[in-house]
């Protein structure tokens, strides 16, 4: 007989606030004490209520626009950046379909080569441009 291992926990800050996290199939003690040392943790940011609702391309396009505004980067500066502040994993795929489209798009500049593009947003985009872009892509 097989049988899956199912953890459910649940967690009530201060504030009255409650995360719940659940997890089934194969788990590691390392696994769970990750998840643990989370909500342990005081100097891990907690999650910003306003990612919930993003979309990927709209974290991507708020990363660039916050962080990447004036410098050149790959598709692997912002795919660690992504991961840094949103804690969850990106394919290396998506992030380089959504750059090939605002590069499209002329929201980017790109140099380089196929093997190792870079992008900047161009200069004179405003904020306006980049929400049309985001509804866009």
């Amino acid at each position: 007989m097989f049988r899956v291992k199912k953890i459910k926990i649940e967690i009530c800050d201060t504030n009255g606030e409650q995360i719940t996290v659940a997890m089934s199939g194969q788990m590691s003690k390392e696994k769970l004490l990750q998840i643990l040392q989370i909500f342990e943790d005081p100097s891990t940011p907690a999650p910003q209520k306003s990612s919930v609702l993003k979309t990927t391309k709209e974290k991507l396009m708020g990363i660039i626009t916050a962080d990447l505004n004036k410098v050149w980067f790959t598709s692997k500066d912002l795919s660690l950046l992504y991961q840094e502040r949103y804690r969850e994993p990106i394919k290396a795929s998506t992030i380089s379909t959504y750059l090939t489209r605002l590069y499209s798009n002329g929201y980017l500049e790109r140099k380089g080569n196929r093997s190792c593009w870079q992008y900047r947003l161009v200069s004179n985009v405003s904020a306006n441009q980049i929400d049309l872009v985001v509804n866009e892509l």
